[in-house]
This record gives structure tokens, C-alpha cells and sequence, in this order.
């Protein structure tokens, strides 16, 4: 999908080499040209579990069908793991069986895992959400320019539907992150990604506000 693009755009940036599993986009790829770019290259769920250093899922939520993703990471694919990868969901939280997640935490099957996403929202699994490196609350789509469009297509669609014009939407800006310089001077070159990163957005603030009052999911997302 449109999220999953975008982060194997950023990792082969990053240098890294990325296996993609997508057996949808694969199927409406095959024979197409690649446009001059690097072409995807595609592989199957067992090379990715053999392989990978890192597991990050950006998937709708299907539970039927050719490509069912209900429980995609079970137990059995917890079990079959080659390396100790870190796993990200920031897609749907029934994409991983959660209780098969605290297992492979307990036995050392993953190194860690960051969670944006849980079954059974908003009342979610309180030992899964203390062992989780990153805990937030489904807020993965929640960024400055995401907000932004919403609020921009929210707005032209109330004018277009009642003939009003209760904004001069043109004049609206993207708002500036609250820190727009960030000095890298002091910073070793191999960190500098690192730090930009935390500077313009640092988790942690959510993990530990979710992880001290998790009955609060729903708020912690407005």
C-alpha cells in the first residue's frame, strides 16, 4: 500500500536491503516496467522470517479471502523464526495475535517490538502494552501533514455540499514542527538520522502516558 511504499522508499535510502512481501502488489507488478527505478523484488513469508533483522507490517485487515492477513503473525510464525527481529505493527492490530507476541517476548523469540496497533481497542492487553518497547495509541497516521489534508479535504467538501465558503481554504498552511532548526553540529555523524528523528517527534512521551493510564487509549489519540 501507500504507507508501505513509503517506508521501503526511506530503507533503501537508508542502505538497508529490503525483502517485501506483498502478494497483491506482486500479482499487479508482474510484467510491469519498473520506470527507470529499482525494481521491487518480491519474496515469500518464509524468506522474511528467515531473514529479517527487522518484521514492520503495513497491511489492511482482511479475515477471508486469497490473502487473509486475520492473524498473520500467529504463534506458528513466531515459532519459525530464524533470527530474534524486531517487530513494528502501525497497520491493524488483529494482523498479530497478540497473546502469541507476549509469548515470543517471553521466550526470547523477538528481540522487542513496537505496537501502534492492538486487538481488542480500546480495551487493550495490559501485560502486552508494559513488555513493548514503544507502546502508542493507533496514532501511527496521525502527522502534521496527515492532519493537515484532513482537515483541508473536511473543509472543501462542507463548502462544495452547502455552497458556503467558510474558510478561504487557499490561504491554509501546513503548521511548523515545534522544532524547525535542529543543530547537528555536535552530533556524531553516525547518530545524526537518529537524533533529527527523536527531535521532531520522540515517542516515549506516548508510551509512558499509555503505559500509566491505559484506560485513557481513546483520549491519548485526540
Amino acid at each position: 500500500g501507500n504507507v508501505g511504499s513509503k517506508v521501503e522508499t526511506a530503507c533503501r535510502k537508508l542502505g538497508m536491503r529490503v525483502l517485501l512481501n506483498d502478494p497483491p502488489r506482486e500479482e499487479r507488478e508482474v510484467g510491469q516496467k519498473s520506470g527507470g527505478m529499482e525494481k521491487s523484488v518480491f519474496v515469500d513469508l518464509e524468506t522474511v522470517k528467515k531473514e529479517a533483522d527487522i518484521i514492520t507490517l503495513h497491511t489492511p485487515l482482511t479475515k477471508s479471502g486469497k490473502h487473509k492477513t486475520y492473524h498473520l503473525v500467529d504463534e506458528y510464525f513466531f515459532d519459525t523464526l530464524d533470527k530474534k527481529p524486531f517487530v513494528i505493527n502501525s497497520c491493524r492490530g488483529s494482523v498479530v495475535d497478540n497473546t502469541a507476541m507476549k509469548k515470543a517476548l517471553k521466550t526470547g523469540k523477538i528481540t522487542g517490538t513496537v505496537i501502534d496497533c492492538w486487538e481488542n481497542e480500546p480495551d487493550i492487553d495490559r501485560e502486552l502494552l508494559q513488555m513493548a518497547d514503544i507502546a502508542t495509541p493507533h496514532i501511527a497516521g496521525y502527522s502534521a501533514d496527515g492532519k493537515w489534508t484532513a482537515t483541508k479535504m473536511s473543509l472543501e467538501n462542507l463548502n462544495e455540499f452547502f455552497e458556503l465558503d467558510v474558510y478561504p481554504i487557499k490561504l491554509m498552511q501546513l503548521p511548523q514542527p515545534n522544532n524547525p532548526v535542529i543543530d547537528l553540529r555536535e552530533v556524531e555523524p553516525d547518530h545524526q538520522l537518529a537524533y533529527a528523528v527523536w527531535q521532531t517527534y520522540n515517542p516515549m512521551m506516548e508510551t509512558m502516558n499509555l503505559k500509566a493510564d491505559p484506560d485513557k487509549f481513546y483520549w491519548f489519540r485526540s
